[in-house]
């Protein structure tokens, strides 16, 4: 098999005004510690030699696509066995050798000519086991969000990037024609300044704004309980309050409704819009605060600083099943009556969806069937979809959509929301020197809690 060798990695050279990147087929040496291996890459039309961290839940959707896709499942790993179970018999008539493991730290010692691993654990997981396997030499899909802290996400794109890794963050609908169209309306300059954009969500639909349960229950033998909590705080097991699932709405675990949906909702128009830098965050309004759980409905505000317009860009958040009020924007709400799901304020027209309307309109009709929008050129390769992208970027192909570059600015703005959740007030964030200006509490969530006997990097 003709490789580029595991301590080389890619030189990358942008192509589209849709921010994507070709990769090189030429490779630099960079210099690596005995413990780290530099990315290698495939020939087209090679399989890809694949590990799965997580089963059930994302991750089970995940294996049965990179499966569909004819890959070579080499090792699967779960603390669940039932789940470790499930997923192996659901590849096994055409990988039947692949191993099974409880402990990914194992895994990922044992495997090691792994093309690539995909991590489908809690949050609280997702650092520790995608910095172990691109320290392995893999290339990474990690669901989202792709972390759990911001010193996390620095700390990710940072190994990622002197390893020449290729990563996507499992917000699937940047594989879509529909959400690449959409980025390329929003991106072209037809709306003028952007003013704010309202984003809402019926998540939770999980357990949280609840206290730690007094007592515990037995584990029982199918599920290795300090490995789930890796590197959290050691706490008792209590069945069916953490795993499986119910764990998004747990600080230590997870990142809430924001945390689960907003990487995905809020992908679209981060790009197209150039978002940098979070100036400010707010959660403006909350139901009541819990000391381990997100609340059961919030709104954040967070102000970015865009490298697209010299103006600021206001994004508010919803969750809870939560709206925006009807005075934000009358004339969307006249029209729609729900302001639900996503609304852009511009210079010159409101933006829902796929639909807009110019401010003299008074109805809003689809991109399609709109002189200006029809116009924008198609400028972002259209792909078979968001796993085949990450797959075919180890194969030579086009950088995916959300690698790094974009899923670790993305997640670090989403992550600052999370902490305003967490700590009242206006939050003044520094991003160069990673914390807030004005908010101790603040600055104590940026980093993790590590446990003993566990590291990220």
């Amino acid at each position: 098999m003709n490789q580029i060798s595991r301590r080389s990695f890619i030189k990358q050279s942008a192509v589209a005004t849709g921010g994507v990147i070709s990769v090189a087929a030429t490779a630099r040496a960079r210099s690596l510690t005995s413990t780290q291996k530099g990315a290698s890459f495939k020939k087209p039309g090679d399989k890809l030699r694949m590990a799965f961290i997580g089963s059930g839940g994302r991750g089970d959707a995940n294996l049965g696509e990179f499966y569909g896709l004819g890959e070579e499942i080499v090792a699967l790993c779960d603390i669940d066995q039932g789940r470790l179970n499930g997923s192996y018999n659901k590849v096994k008539e055409r990988c039947g050798a692949a191993k099974k493991y409880v402990d990914f730290r194992e895994l990922l010692a044992t495997e090691k000519d792994l093309d690539a691993v995909v991590i489908s654990t809690p949050d609280h997981m997702h650092a520790a086991a995608a910095i172990a396997a691109m320290r392995g030499g893999s290339h990474v899909y990690v669901e989202k969000p792709l972390v759990r802290t911001v010193w996390e996400a620095r700390q990710f794109k940072k190994i990622a990037d002197e390893l020449g890794v290729i990563s996507q963050m499992g917000n699937n609908g940047n594989g879509s024609p529909v959400q690449r169209r959409r980025i390329e309306v929003l991106q072209s300059g037809i709306l003028g300044r952007i003013d704010e954009v309202h984003v809402t969500s019926d998540r939770p639909i999980w357990p949280q704004a609840i206290n730690r349960p007094a007592d515990s229950d037995p584990v029982g033998a199918a599920i290795n309980w300090d490995l789930w909590l890796g590197v959290a705080r050691e706490r008792p097991y209590k069945k069916d309050v953490y795993h499986p699932f119910k764990w998004r709405g747990w600080f230590d675990f997870g990142t809430g409704a924001m945390g689960d949906i907003a990487c995905h909702a809020m992908s679209d128009f981060f790009r197209a819009f150039k978002l940098a830098e979070v100036l400010t965050v707010e959660c403006v309004k909350s139901t009541q605060r819990f000391p381990e759980t997100y609340p059961l409905a919030t709104t954040v505000k967070t102000v970015y600083r865009s490298d697209m317009q010299a103006e600021p860009i206001t994004v508010y958040w919803y969750d809870g099943n939560s709206l925006p009020e009807h005075a934000v924007c009358p004339k969307a709400a006249a029209i729609y009556g729900n302001l639900g799901g996503q609304t852009i304020i511009t210079e010159r027209a409101i933006v829902r969806g796929d639909s807009i309307c110019w401010n003299s309109e008074d109805k809003f009709k689809g991109f399609a069937k709109d002189e200006l929008c029809s116009k924008v050129a198609e400028s972002i390769p259209r792909v078979q979809g968001h796993h085949w992208e990450f797959a075919e970027a180890i194969r030579g192909g086009n950088k995916p959509l959300s690698h790094h570059d974009h899923s670790v600015p993305l997640t670090e703005g989403v992550l600052l929301g999370c902490i305003s959740q967490q700590v009242p007030g206006e939050l003044q964030w520094d991003a160069k020197a990673m914390q807030f200006k004005n908010s101790f509490e603040g600055n104590k969530l940026i980093h993790p809690f590590v446990r003993e006997g566990w590291k990220i990097i």
